[in-house]
C-alpha cells in the first residue's frame, strides 16, 4: 500500500497544462490566466483628484484662513488647459485631472464660499494631499497579473483598466463522472431495501465546478460489463475520468477488466489514508482515470486530496489547499499508520484558531462534510493527540 505522498507524486508527475484559448473579458470570471499580463500604461493614466474640492498650490496657504479666486471648474472626463497662478483655485471633482500649477486638493468641507468667484480655505494642507498620481497603482511595463492567476472581480477590474477586451485563459478540464453499482438509483426514484440513491454524481459534479472544471456526468452503470463499457466510452474524450464505487475488492476486478479492455494502465491501487484507502489511479492513453470509493465522504476527500491538485496543475495553479495551524478542542486517537483526514469546525479567538471534530468521522457520514470548515491532517506516525495540541488544517470552505 502506497504512502499518501508517494501516491500524490505519481498523480502529478506526468501532468501537462491544458491548452489555452482567447475569451472575451465579460466571460472570464473564475477562469485561469494562461499569460502574464503587463500594463501598457500607467494606472491612473494621469494625476487626478481623490475627492471633490479645490485644486490649489500649497504656497498660497502660508496663512489661513485664505481667500482665493475661483477661476474655473475641472470635471471628470474633461481636460484642462489653464495653468493656475498664485492666488487662484479651481473647483475640482473626484477623478478629474489635476491642473498645472496645483499640488494638492482641499476637500470641499474645509472651505466656504464667501462671494461669487471667491473661496475661503479654512485649514492648511500638505503638498500632494488628496492627489492620486499617475502610476500610483500600476506602472507601465509592470507585470500586474501572472500566469496561473484565477480571475475574480478585482482581477476583472484591473484587466478592464488596462484596456483588455479579451484574455488568454486555460481551457477548462472536462471531468467525466461515472457511478457504478446495481444498488444505485436516481435521486427521484422510490427508495427500496438494498438500494441507495446516487449521491456521488452530484457531490463530485459540485466539486468539479468549484475547482474550475466542466463535469460530464455519464450516469449510473450497473454491474454489467457491456453497459459499463458503453458509458466509459462516452467519457474517453474527457481530460479526467472519475469512476465512483468501483474500487472495492469484488467490484474492482470487474471494473478493472472493463478499463483494461480500453487500454487502461494502472499506476496504483490503495493508499495509506483514511478515508479513501481503496482509491485507484491510472491512465487510458493520456487521460488520468481515478477509481474513487463509493462511500460519499471517502469519495469527496479522495477528490480533494488527489483530483483537485491534478486539476490545479492542469491550469498552472498552486496544487496545495490553503492551510492554517489550529489548536485541538477534541482528543484524537489513531490506531493505524495511515494518514487521517478529519473533518473539523473552526473558531477564531484571541488571535488563535481552534478545531473541533464535526462529530462521527465514518466514511458514510455525509453530514461531516456539510458542517466542516476544514480538514485536519493527522500524519502517519502520530498515534494520539490531546486537547490543545496543534494540527494542520486544510481550508475547504
Amino acid at each position: 500500500m502506497l504512502k499518501f505522498g508517494q501516491a500524490l507524486k505519481i498523480v502529478l508527475e506526468d501532468t501537462k497544462p491544458m491548452e489555452w484559448e482567447w475569451v472575451v473579458l465579460s466571460r472570464v470570471h473564475r477562469r485561469v490566466l494562461a499569460e502574464d499580463v503587463t500594463a501598457q500604461n500607467n494606472i491612473p493614466y494621469t494625476d487626478n483628484s481623490a475627492m471633490d474640492g479645490y485644486a490649489i498650490d500649497t504656497d498660497d496657504l502660508k496663512n489661513v484662513p485664505r481667500e482665493l479666486k475661483v477661476v474655473g471648474v475641472v470635471a471628470c472626463g474633461k481636460s484642462v488647459n489653464k495653468r493656475l497662478k498664485l492666488g487662484e483655485a479651481m473647483a475640482i471633482m473626484t477623478g478629474a485631472p489635476i491642473p498645472e500649477g496645483c499640488n494638492s486638493v482641499v476637500p470641499v468641507e474645509d472651505t466656504e464660499r464667501v462671494a461669487s468667484g471667491i473661496v475661503r480655505i479654512l485649514r492648511q494642507i500638505k503638498p500632494g494631499k488628496n492627489v492620486r498620481y499617475s502610476g500610483e497603482d500600476v506602472r507601465k511595463g509592470e507585470v500586474v497579473l501572472e500566469k496561473g492567476t484565477a480571475l475574480g472581480p478585482g482581477e476583472l477590474g484591473m484587466l478592464a483598466s488596462m484596456g483588455r477586451k479579451r484574455v488568454r485563459v486555460f481551457q477548462k478540464p472536462v471531468v467525466a463522472i461515472l457511478v457504478t453499482g446495481n444498488e444505485i438509483i436516481e435521486p427521484g426514484e422510490r427508495l427500496r431495501p438494498g438500494k441507495v440513491r446516487d449521491i456521488n454524481t452530484f457531490s463530485l459534479r459540485g466539486l468539479v465546478e468549484k475547482f474550475g472544471g466542466v463535469p460530464l456526468p455519464l450516469g449510473i452503470a450497473g454491474d454489467e460489463k457491456v453497459k459499463l463499457l458503453r458509458k466509459m466510452r462516452k467519457g474517453l474524450n474527457s481530460d479526467i475520468m472519475l469512476i465512483s464505487g468501483g474500487v472495492s475488492m469484488g467490484r474492482f476486478d470487474f471494473v478493472r477488466e472493463a478499463l483494461t479492455s480500453l487500454g487502461y494502465k494502472e499506476r496504483f491501487w490503495k493508499v495509506a489514508m483514511k478515508p479513501g484507502m481503496p482509491i485507484s489511479f491510472g491512465y487510458i492513453g493520456r487521460m488520468p482515470v481515478f477509481g474513487l470509493p463509493g462511500n460519499p465522504v471517502s469519495s469527496m476527500v479522495s477528490f480533494l486530496e488527489f483530483v483537485r491538485p491534478l486539476m490545479m496543475k492542469l491550469v498552472d495553479r498552486a496544487v496545495d489547499l490553503p492551510e492554517i495551524s489550529a489548536f485541538l478542542r477534541t482528543p484524537i486517537v489513531k490506531k493505524d499508520n495511515r494518514r487521517h483526514f478529519l473533518r473539523v469546525k473552526l473558531d477564531y479567538r484571541n488571535h488563535k484558531y481552534f478545531a473541533s471534530l464535526t462529530g462521527p468521522q465514518g466514511s458514510g457520514i455525509l453530514k461531516s462534510m456539510i458542517e466542516c470548515d476544514g480538514i485536519a491532517i493527522i500524519p502517519e506516525n502520530t498515534k494520539a493527540l490531546k486537547v490543545g495540541d496543534r494540527v494542520t488544517v486544510q481550508l475547504v470552505v
